[in-house]
């Protein structure tokens, strides 16, 4: 009897004429002026969950499912119109460097050093794309790409959920960046659903001004009709923009790696466009990737597939750009 293989796992194929993304060259600290397009950090936040959660072991699995894919992406110009799309291979297009992953950012000292990390990487890069890690994730991730600019600075999330609860954990991190100095009048938060918050969260979401787009409204209203009003707010300080994307947004048949994914969530390719859409503008400097548990995902690791794809994403949409900066789309 023959031993079946279908869950062995085997090395990835070689072909010189279908390169991988992923597996790109470290930051080089040893030249702090060296212009990057992209950086890539890991923040594996999971101590304060408010679920059960390996999160911190997500960067590394989101690192080698990116291996899966190629960098190659071909971008119509307008709808239909064949011949004059951008076509992209990320890795000549862009300089993408791979922080690795910051120390214990659980804690208070080391949530600090995470956000000053992040600081660093702006200042040097054109987008920061950090990898979680549960939400909590988002709090340095967005207060190292808003720096000194704080108070002029906005935050877009995708997300089932406010966000806003008291303590510190992974359902606080809106309400701690308010705390922090973030205005709350521009904050937009996409995706929320009903059954996953409480009366309270919202009531205060409403009392500060926050602008929330239910997860109903995505089914009637164009996503680059959403990405557009949502970029108006949040920029309207001026300030750097800072997108989270938490995968618990999408329908738990897509994201069963995320504790709090739910029935009814958005759909991967609507994540995917937002991911694109909003790289794409430059007033946002900062994305974070936030809730999945590669741990907890299903056998063909389609959450942590999608986190990968949600970087892929990111990076085409900053070439698209620079690409429309420099007068090529």
């Amino acid at each position: 009897m023959t031993t079946p293989t279908s869950n062995v796992a085997r090395p990835l194929s070689h072909d010189p004429n279908w390169p991988r993304a992923g597996a790109w060259p470290a930051v080089d600290g040893t030249d702090g002026s060296a212009r990057i397009d992209l950086a890539l950090v890991g923040i594996p936040t999971s101590r304060t969950s408010l679920s059960p959660t390996n999160a911190h072991l997500t960067p590394a699995a989101v690192r080698e499912a990116l291996r899966r894919y190629s960098d190659h992406t071909v971008e119509a110009a307008a709808p239909g119109a064949r011949g004059t799309e951008l076509e992209t291979v990320l890795g000549e297009a862009l300089s993408i460097r791979d922080a690795g992953d910051v120390t214990d950012p659980d804690t208070e000292d080391g949530e600090g050093a995470a956000a000053a990390t992040v600081r660093e990487l702006a200042a040097r890069a054109e987008l920061v794309v950090a990898l979680g890690g549960d939400n909590a994730l988002t709090v340095p991730a967005a207060l190292g790409v808003a720096g000194d600019a704080l108070e002029s600075a906005g935050l877009i999330t995708l997300d089932a959920h406010h966000d806003l609860r008291d303590g510190r954990s992974n359902g606080s991190p809106v309400r701690r960046l308010v705390e922090a100095g973030l205005n709350p009048r521009r904050i937009v938060q996409i995706g929320i659903a009903d059954f996953a918050n409480s009366r309270a969260y919202r009531e205060r979401a409403k009392e500060w001004g926050i602008t929330v787009i239910h997860r109903d409204e995505l089914f009637s209203r164009p996503l680059a009709e959403i990405a557009a009003e949502a970029l108006e707010i949040a920029g309207a300080g001026g300030g750097p923009v800072h997108v989270d994307l938490d995968v618990d947004v999408c329908d738990r048949a897509v994201a069963p790696g995320c504790p709090a994914s739910i029935p009814g969530g958005i759909a991967a390719h609507e994540l995917r466009a937002f991911a694109r859409m909003f790289a794409a503008d430059p007033r946002v400097r900062g994305i974070d990737i936030a809730e999945v548990d590669a741990t907890a995902d299903a056998p063909d690791g389609r959450t942590v597939r999608l986190a990968a794809l949600c970087v892929l994403e990111a990076a085409a949409g900053l070439a698209a750009r620079q690409a429309t900066r420099d007068g090529r789309a």
